[in-house]
Formats: C-alpha cells, structure tokens, sequence
C-alpha cells in the first residue's frame, strides 16, 4: 500500500538500479501460492536492525549494485549493511555496520560497490504504511508488498514514517565484521544436505556434483541463480509431480544445469532436487555477481542445525554486553541507553548530554551529523 506522503519521511531522488522495501518475509501464505519473499541476505539485513536496536523484522531498503540517493525529510538514525557500496551523506563517507544519524535536508547517496551486490538501509524508525499479508516486503512479479502495490523504489517517491523518532539506538555491541560476515574469496563453498531427489541420480552424477565448481550465470535473480557448469545427468526422467520447493533448493531441469531456488521462488516446481543449501550460506549468492565460483559440501542435517544455532548464538550476542542503563534528555524526549565510556559517533557535530545516575554524575559528548 503507498506510504501517506507527510513528515516525518524519506524522498527518492534517483532509486539506484534496483531498490526495493523489503522485511524477513512472509511465511504463511505459500499454500495461496504467494512466494515468501523478504531480504536475500539476512544475515546482513538482521544484523543492521540489531544494530540499531530494532526488532529484526523492521523494514528496510535492499539496494542492489548501485543504491538510490534519498533526501531525508526528518532526522533519522539509519545503519547500512552488506555489500561494501561506499555510501556518503552530503557526500561526506559514512561508516557501514554502525548506527549513523541523518539530519533532516540531508541527502544519502552511494558510489560503486567495491565488494558484493546488495547494501540494505535500516531504520531506527518504522515505515508509515500497512503490511501485505503480514509483512513489508515487496514482490515485483506479483505486484504485491512494499509502499505501492509491488514496485521497485521510483524517482519522486515519498515514503513515511510511523512518528518522530527521538529514541537513541545502542552505542556499542559486539559485532565483528572480519568474524561474523561474508569473507571476500574468489571461490565460495556452499554447504549442502543431499535431497529430497538424489535418488534421482546414480552415484557418479552425486560425485561430479560435489566435485564439480560452477559459475552464477548472468540469468540469475530474486527468483533463482542459474548456474553454469558440468552437466548433471538424471538416471531417467528429468521431472517430478509438482511440490514445495524451499529456499536453497537446488533443482536439476532437463539440460543438467542447476538452479538455485531463492526468496521469490515459485511456490511449487517440477523438476527434481538433488539438494538443498544451508540457509547460512544463503547471503554468499545474495552478494555474488554473475561469474561468481561456487562449489559444494556435502554435510548432514546435525551438522546444518549446529551451523544454524551457532549463528543465532552470534546474532544474540551482538547487544548482549554488560552495561548500564542511564536516562539522557534531548529536545524534551526522555531516552535509556547502554553505554560505555569513550562512546563515538563519526562524521557528526556534537552536543553534551550531562546525567546522573545512582548519584554518579555522568557527561557525554555526542557528535551528530
């Protein structure tokens, strides 16, 4: 539904390439046919909302390779995150993975990606428009989702938000980028449990499959990446009875070329799957480029639910640090916020904030864009 055009809000100037709202998702729609949809890369779009201390569904915006330049109507706090696109506000570098505050009249804008395909913009604040079959996220082939009835962000487009938001997000967590996100490699493994169909192929096919290295093809998308590659070779047929097809699936159609089923999928497909990737790896395709190489591990579904938990583990712990609450006042709004000592907030201008809590004084200096 199109967001109401009042403040506080964000303009479009230019929507880069190929800019969409998107959320985690919708889940309980796929019996209709709707495809869940949501963030390619999760992991990025999960971490930056933890970032700012929303919740992990707020919505954002996924960019993809070159990113919209926005006029902020109000003054907003924002994190962006994923591939490495060289935003700027007033054309000033910003800091990517940290909680950077926007001042109304600024304009946010990115050079060229010098790593990865999709950045996402998250928001300390929520958008102002109503949720399509529970959730923000936007479905251009079934014109369903975001702020106007599926579209790609537009040029002139005004979307709102909820409210003012005075609330300050958290000033630090433990988040490593070197520890916890994508590495940049010339080769990514993709780990794999065989099935539900390789039973459709005889053990030399398995084999060359999982030895075998294959490129993204350029025919690739939300819907799926197209691979290119040795040829994979059915014991008979090539087809199967229509069924679910999850993400991560990995069809094999009649030509022997595999199919990577993602976030726009088609509910239900027809050709076998020899396997399906760990939903972990997912974010590695979200930020390869066509000609990206890709090769697969086989593992067991003990060894995915381990890789699935030790990564909700590392996502709990971002703001998981041992602080204490004090209470600040700006513009007559009350905030709490967790903090340590030597607190910095870059490219900004500064203000002091002078509390006290438990009788201990406290002054903080604060830089704002």
């Amino acid at each position: 539904m199109k967001s109401k055009n009042k403040n506080p809000s964000i303009s479009i100037i230019d929507p880069g390439i190929f800019s969409t709202i998107q959320d985690l998702g919708r889940y309980k729609y796929q019996k209709f046919g709707v495809p869940t949809s949501g963030a390619l890369d999760q992991s990025a779009f999960t971490i930056g909302n933890l970032i700012l201390g929303n919740d992990t569904n707020n919505p954002g915006i996924e960019t993809t390779m070159i990113g919209p330049k926005i006029k902020f109507n109000s003054s907003e706090w924002i994190c962006v995150t994923g591939a490495k696109s060289n935003p700027k506000i007033n054309e000033s570098e910003i800091k990517m993975w940290t909680p950077v505050y926007v001042k109304r009249n600024s304009v946010l804008s990115f050079g060229q990606n010098t790593w990865g395909v999709r950045s996402y913009i998250l928001f300390k604040n929520t958008f102002n428009f109503q949720k399509t079959m529970d959730s923000y996220s936007t479905n251009t082939n079934l014109n369903i989702g975001g702020h106007n009835n599926g579209l790609q962000l537009l040029e002139k487009d005004i979307i709102s938000f909820l409210e003012k938001n005075d609330k300050l997000p958290p000033f630090t967590n433990n988040f490593d980028i070197k520890k916890h996100y994508i590495k940049e490699q010339d080769s990514y493994t993709l780990r794999i449990i065989l099935g539900p169909h390789d039973d459709f192929f005889d053990s030399n096919n398995i084999k060359k499959f999982l030895e075998s290295e294959y490129e993204i093809s350029t025919q690739s998308n939300r819907i799926g990446f197209r691979l290119s590659g040795d040829s994979i070779k059915h014991k008979s047929k090539s087809n199967i009875i229509s069924e679910g097809g999850a993400l991560g699936s990995i069809q094999i159609p009649g030509d022997g070329q595999p199919i990577i089923l993602l976030q726009d999928r088609g509910t239900t497909g027809g050709y076998p799957k020899i396997a399906t990737i760990s939903s972990i790896d997912i974010p590695k395709l979200a930020q390869s480029n066509p000609g990206q190489k890709i090769r697969f591990k086989k593992i067991e579904i003990e060894d995915a639910i381990s890789i699935y938990r030790a990564n909700n583990q590392i996502l709990k712990n971002i703001n998981d640090l041992e602080t204490k609450d004090i209470n600040i006042q700006i513009d007559n709004n009350n905030n709490k916020i967790k903090t340590y000592e030597n607190i910095k907030i870059d490219h900004q201008k500064s203000f002091e904030v002078n509390s006290e809590y438990k009788k201990k004084k406290y002054s903080l200096k604060i830089k704002l864009s």
